[in-house]
């Protein structure tokens, strides 16, 4: 991976140095000012990036007014030898934008370079993680999201405009029932943070919160910390898998073969499978990283320099 630059350097030493260090009861910490002058990502990338009548509308997610916009119309082709050549309409986004909607731009990481290279940073954040940056624009009185909590830790960076984030309490871990939640279902309110161009915040996994653009529009980057440890769904096929091959005898209790289930979760041959897997999975996050890292074509550039020259 190539040498971080000044300001995704400044992002790393925020969460490694200080967002990590904060004690258990701390949910989130707001540094504003972090980045001067913030190059990472501008309103002109997510210009060029919408522009493109190649843009991978399954990235893409338009919310006017609480309703996420069906972009399936604006997805048409060209016949080229009987091959259909499918581009976007851009002016169907073009609509819902001048009305007001918001967007967000998923897999950043993969079109731009320098959040690829930060993402890579963050990626060291825990034992195996992997992260998932993306794009928010906002505009006054339109969310992309409501109410909500997150399953991961999550950095965001603000890029332009601003946007006040109402921070709650931070609740028990669960994997359902974490998108639009009422006011009710959010819990105490601890904090209200504007952010504004530059600043950076932190939030800890199962933090609820509310954003809402104070501004005639915002921008920020967000990476979700994701966690790649081998999950409960893969342990149990394994697990299953084991009592495939060593199994008990008909008209067992389900009591009996759920102890041994967990007997067999204890093995040193389940330990090593789990091991094997987690080993295979994270390589293969990394190796994601540095294909991105070096995902450009270079073979014009000398043809290019001798023009240039010439």
């Amino acid at each position: 991976m190539s040498e971080l630059p000044t300001q995704l350097r400044q992002v790393r030493d925020f969460l490694f140095k200080q967002a990590l260090a904060l004690p258990p009861e701390r949910s989130f910490l707001h540094q504003p000012g972090l980045i001067q002058d913030q190059t990472i990502f501008r309103l002109e990338d997510l210009r060029k990036h919408l522009n493109n009548p190649f843009l991978n509308l399954d990235y893409l997610q338009i919310v006017d007014r609480g309703q996420t916009v069906d972009l399936r119309p604006a997805r048409c082709f060209k016949v080229v030898q009987r091959r259909q050549i499918e581009f976007v309409n851009l002016r169907a986004i073009q609509q819902h934008l001048v009305d007001g909607a918001a967007c967000l731009l998923e897999g950043i990481d993969i079109l731009e370079p320098q959040v690829n290279l930060l993402a890579a940073t963050l990626d060291r954040a825990h034992s195996c993680t992997f992260s998932n940056a993306v794009v928010f624009f906002s505009q006054r009185g339109n969310e992309a999201y409501r109410g909500h909590l997150d399953t991961d830790d999550v950095v965001a960076i603000h890029l332009a405009g601003a946007k006040k984030w109402r921070i709650y309490r931070r609740q028990a871990p669960r994997r359902i029932n974490i998108v639009e939640l009422p006011e009710p279902e959010l819990g105490p309110l601890e904090a209200e943070v504007v952010m504004r161009t530059g600043d950076a915040l932190f939030l800890r996994s199962g933090t609820p919160h509310r954003c809402e653009t104070v501004d005639d529009y915002s921008l920020h980057l967000s990476f979700d910390l994701c966690d790649r440890t081998v999950n409960i769904e893969t342990a149990l096929d394994l697990l299953l898998k084991s009592y495939d091959r060593d199994c008990l005898q008909p008209h067992t209790t389900t009591g009996e073969r759920v102890k041994k289930i967990s007997a067999l979760s204890q093995t040193e041959d389940f330990k090593r499978e789990i091991d094997t897997a987690q080993s295979v999975h994270k390589s293969k996050c990394e190796e994601f990283r540095r294909l991105l890292d070096g995902n450009r074509i270079g073979f014009f550039d000398r043809l290019i320099a001798a023009e240039a020259k010439a």
